[in-house]
């Protein structure tokens, strides 16, 4: 990529100052970590983010700018659990970890990593979410869905599953919530 190419993705001019460059490049590194620190997980968005990370990460280097913030390593992520309880609670645990771990920089390298590592972890547990809510009865109180954003706080989810009896409605609203996702993923 040339120098110009680089100024442009940055939305800069050639008359930028080094500064500037800096600035604009932490600025737009910054708004995505800081969507995958503060967004629910939908996957076709956060595959958006990382590939605006991997051009950022291309304009660094062409203009030869260090990133700001250490080079953090993925942290150690539990497995996906054997059950409902443990796949909510260790899927919970992982992304905890991952934003944690990735608050410390802001290197669009590490951060792509760290953001194409979150949606993967998303994709399973929304297949592990399905497969262990399979038998539950479904709800129609949404038949259009529930966006993807819109997603259930986690500690009523958690509540939902340790409540049995009284789960139906958190379980139904997280079901077609995730259900509309994996439908688009697939589209």
């Amino acid at each position: 990529m040339d120098k110009g190419t680089a100024l442009t993705l940055l939305g800069l001019d050639g008359d930028a100052s080094q500064e500037d460059v800096m600035e604009r490049l932490d600025a737009e590194t910054f708004a995505v970590r800081d969507h995958f620190l503060r967004q629910p997980i939908v996957p076709a968005l956060f595959r958006s983010r990382v590939n605006r990370l991997v051009q950022l990460s291309d304009v660094a280097q062409s203009l030869a700018i260090a990133p700001l913030g250490a080079s953090v390593d993925l942290p150690d992520l539990l497995p996906i659990g054997a059950n409902l309880l443990l796949l909510v609670r260790n899927h919970i645990e992982n992304i905890r970890r991952l934003r944690t771990d990735m608050a410390a920089t802001l290197d669009p390298d590490v951060l792509a990593h760290f953001g194409n590592t979150m949606t993967n972890l998303q994709l399973r547990y929304m297949d592990g979410f399905l497969a262990e809510t399979n038998d539950w009865d479904e709800d129609r109180t949404w038949p259009e869905g529930i966006p993807a954003r819109e997603e259930k706080d986690w500690q009523e989810v958690l509540n939902a599953i340790n409540d049995g009896p009284n789960a139906a409605d958190a379980i139904a609203y997280e079901r077609s919530r995730i259900q509309l996702m994996v439908a688009r993923e697939l589209s």
